[in-house]
């Protein structure tokens, strides 16, 4: 077992009386490193819990490592546990999509108006940061190599494998990703709503090295894409100029990467400017043979039962297209945070949980699918840039009226996610209708303009 502890402050300051509360948090990952913090804040007294080795400690991270977007929610999270400076500081800002096009052409697509921006970051730096943040609370205590067995809800107990041993917890907190085995025990000892779904696209990881000067081979500040209808490739900044690239794809796709000429026929032939960005080289020992990874959007509910709770991609996986899941955890945990504010107990703040979020994360789970369509394909219609257009011009005219479903979502928190698929709903209505009476009009002025000129022809 690997027990890592650490100190600050004054060991004789005064404890909260929360500390009398033992709290499990299973999972040292995004969410569950924050969630630790958040409670750490209060007073509780925490155990945090990791399958892994310190990552901090590995030359090489053992899981995937897609970057990371934080966008409003995730950044109002890192705030109330101060260090959202210190992660703006690693990250690199994102003003729009910038859109390569068949034929190496590109366009911008921005994401807002003015300045707005979301924020490229390392999965693991941020997980880095997040973790040495949660050890450096006194009431903290974190547990690497520990690979949670089994749980029993009823008595708030956790076994882990190898010996390990088992502990009773007054709350347990369980942010043990997709595959949740905590999630997999709700659905065997209660009634409990549980739904997934496997999209038809797989991925895989490349990279884009800076040039031989050091600097980036691609403008930096935005997320490039490069859609083709059924498959894409999506490539995010890091902060020493490299890029993270990622190839989504039916597995007819990786069908064709199992040779040397099926991989380079590939990129020949849908993503021909990336050839010299990643380098021949490169792209052969990236992709050859390469299976994919699936992607999964989960949904369930309630998300807490007796005193264990569900958090991130435990309650709600969604697949990675609105940059949203990790953003959409942390809010989890801010709301949390909230309802003990407003109740002033973490056991009855569990108890009003599920209602304030159940609904908002199947949502943004509906919307990250929604998002893998526009990217993939719909960025790429003049019809989609043309609304996107009205859109900002509304947004700038009547600016609390009319709010974009993106800047809804990543810029702003003023509406739930479901408040924001709603909205958008209202003005796809609005803008129909808009539409509707605007051909007839155009249609009646024809045939008002060609019976004149008929009669004048006739008088």
């Amino acid at each position: 077992a690997v027990v890592s502890t650490q100190s600050t402050g004054d060991p004789s300051a005064k404890m909260s009386s929360t500390e009398e509360t033992t709290v499990a948090v299973i999972g040292a990952g995004l969410v569950g490193s924050l969630t630790a913090c958040m409670l750490a804040q209060r007073g509780y007294n925490v155990d945090l819990y990791e399958y892994r080795s310190d990552i901090r400690k590995q030359d090489a991270v053992q899981g995937r490592s897609i970057n990371m977007t934080i966008a409003i929610r995730g950044l109002d999270a890192l705030q109330r546990i101060g260090i959202k400076d210190t992660v703006l500081s690693k990250s690199i800002p994102l003003f729009g999509r910038m859109v390569h096009d068949i034929d190496g052409s590109t366009h911008p697509l921005p994401y807002g108006v003015k300045d707005q921006a979301t924020y490229s970051i390392s999965r693991t730096e941020m997980n880095k940061l997040l973790i040495t943040h949660a050890e450096s609370h006194r009431n903290v205590t974190m547990y690497f190599k520990h690979k949670l067995e089994n749980i029993n809800i009823r008595e708030n107990r956790v076994e882990f494998a190898g010996g390990m041993g088992s502990k009773q917890f007054d709350t347990i907190i369980s942010a043990d990703g997709s595959y949740s085995k905590t999630r997999a025990q709700f659905l065997r000892d209660t009634t409990f709503n549980f739904s997934q779904e496997y999209i038809d696209s797989l991925y895989i990881e490349l990279s884009i090295l800076p040039d031989k000067q050091g600097k980036s081979k691609m403008p930096l500040n935005y997320l490039h894409v490069w859609p083709r209808e059924s498959f894409m490739l999506l490539g995010l900044p890091n902060q020493d100029m490299s890029w993270t690239m990622s190839l989504f794809g039916p597995k007819s796709i990786y069908n064709e990467l199992q040779t040397k000429e099926g991989v380079l026929g590939v990129f020949r032939k849908h993503f021909p400017d990336a050839i010299e960005l990643i380098e021949e080289e490169r792209i052969l020992e990236l992709c050859l043979g390469a299976k994919g990874y699936p992607m999964v959007s989960v949904k369930c509910s309630p998300h807490v039962i007796n005193s264990t709770m569900l958090i991130g991609d435990a309650a709600h996986a969604m697949v990675p297209f609105y940059g949203e899941g990790m953003n959409c955890g942390f809010e989890d945990a801010l709301i949390l945070d909230d309802l003990i504010t407003e109740h002033k107990s973490l056991n009855t703040a569990l108890q009003h949980y599920s209602q304030s979020r159940c609904e908002d994360a199947h949502a943004m789970c509906d919307l990250a699918m929604y998002n893998y369509t526009v990217i993939k394909d719909m960025v790429r219609s003049p019809w989609f840039r043309l609304r996107k257009a009205m859109d900002n011009l509304l947004h700038a005219l009547f600016p609390d009226r009319w709010v974009p479903l993106y800047t809804s979502i990543r810029f702003q928190r003023k509406l739930t996610y479901k408040e924001c698929m709603d909205n958008k709903k209202w003005q796809d209505y609005v803008l129909s209708t808009a539409g509707k009476y605007f051909i007839q009009a155009i249609f009646a002025g024809g045939i008002y303009y060609l019976f004149g000129m008929t009669a004048g022809r006739v008088g």
